[in-house]
């Protein structure tokens, strides 16, 4: 429990990036086929995932400014 007196699973929003907490546009949040969200089509950060990871927030999709991998 956080000092604030509610737990992080009384806050958990699918529909929001675990990184930035914005809209990550997750089709499956919203009830859509999983075969229509943006990353079935995308390439996603590994060290974007692997920090949601590590914060313990590994069931919440990235949205995809978090999620796009940076360019050299």
């Amino acid at each position: 429990m956080s000092n604030n007196g509610t737990s992080p699973a009384s806050n958990f929003n699918p529909a929001l990036c675990p990184l930035c907490e914005q809209a990550n546009q997750c089709a499956v949040a919203a009830g859509e086929e999983p075969s229509s969200c943006w990353c079935m089509n995308a390439a996603i950060s590994e060290n974007a995932k692997r920090t949601a990871r590590q914060q313990g927030d590994s069931k919440r999709c990235l949205c995809k400014q978090c999620g796009r991998p940076l360019t050299s």
